[in-house]
């Protein structure tokens, strides 16, 4: 079974900010699998799925961004779940905006819903999908910046790179990481 856990804040005011890309990749994802995300436990919203004849879990937290590791590893253990099975799904500010980036492994990179997970899980070696924010204005604070909305131009990119994100995960599923790689961390710069 894989377990894609998309990083997210659970309140609806911060349902369409930079930060929350993970639940509206999972979210493109879903629809395209006809699966509804709205289970509540291991301190997630999640359902089971299947791509092909693999199982999957699309999973949203319900703690904020900062503590997504209590629910990655409420969910690895609950669901027992390999760490090479789970991959996680977040935004990246260090990323072009669209941009994707697939990884076998790696640090948080200052992200801090990864760094709990890491924290939570004593591990960095999860896969993940990061997906481009890119860098807020000269003078502004980060932490502001994620938390802003996109606007109306960035939003059509967005779209296209999320649909393509979701492409990824369902490749990633059916041909592994390694080929996920090498299509979509080249195809989309």
């Amino acid at each position: 079974m894989i377990l894609f856990l998309g990083l997210g804040n659970p309140e609806k005011r911060y349902q369409k900010t930079r930060h929350n890309l993970g639940f509206r990749i999972l979210d493109s994802l879903a629809k395209k699998l006809k699966i509804d995300i709205k289970t509540k436990r291991y301190k997630s919203l999640m359902e089971r799925g299947r791509i092909g004849r693999k199982k999957i879990v699309l999973a949203q937290p319900l703690t904020f961004m900062n503590n997504s590791g209590v629910a990655a590893a409420s969910l690895v253990r609950g669901l027992e779940i390999p760490l090479k099975n789970l991959v996680v799904v977040c935004d990246d500010i260090d990323l072009p905006l669209g941009r994707i980036r697939i990884r076998k492994k790696g640090s948080s990179g200052g992200h801090k819903g990864l760094e709990s997970i890491i924290q939570n899980l004593k591990s960095e070696g999860f896969p993940r999908l990061r997906i481009g924010i890119g860098r807020p204005p000269q003078g502004m604070n980060p932490k502001e910046y994620v938390l802003q909305n996109f606007t109306k131009e960035e939003n059509l990119l967005i779209k296209k790179a999320t649909d393509k994100a979701g492409e990824a995960l369902i490749f990633l599923v059916e041909e592994g990481i390694i080929p996920a790689m090498n299509k979509y961390n080249i195809s989309n710069q």
